[in-house]
């Protein structure tokens, strides 16, 4: 057998089996296998259908429906990259947050807004048939 017989073979290999996984370096089996994805397809065709036999009998909204998770296709180090970029940009925005605001500060803002001159270049306020 020759290499390229070999490898059409390794090609011609089902999804879910365990060198087509090795190949895209899911260690853990996180691939979807070929059950899942008829679980997947049944679910969303019977949501679909329930959907449109809500929508033309009961005549009204129907309800909305969750579709099938999808399996993380992360390596581990993806997952693992992932989670230290998430620790990161915590810490991060943590350090950069504003302090809470001052309520002596707050007050003293609402009381200079209320107690401030008029602009003497504004119009005066048209005065209307109800003045």
């Amino acid at each position: 057998m020759s290499w390229l017989e070999l490898w059409e073979f390794v090609l011609a290999l089902p999804s879910d089996s365990m060198t087509m996984a090795a190949q895209s370096n899911d260690l853990a089996r996180r691939r979807w296998t070929e059950r899942d994805y008829m679980q997947a397809s049944s679910l969303s065709l019977m949501q679909q259908m329930i959907q449109i036999l809500w929508a033309s009998h009961l005549q009204g909204r129907p309800p909305r429906s969750s579709p099938w998770p999808l399996p993380d296709l992360r390596s581990l180090a993806q997952i693992e990259a992932d989670e230290a970029l998430d620790r990161l940009m915590r810490t991060y925005l943590q350090a950069t947050r504003p302090p809470p605001p001052d309520p002596d500060m707050e007050r003293l803002l609402h009381e200079r807004i209320a107690n401030r001159p008029r602009n003497p270049l504004a119009p005066e306020p048209a005065a209307g048939p109800d003045n």
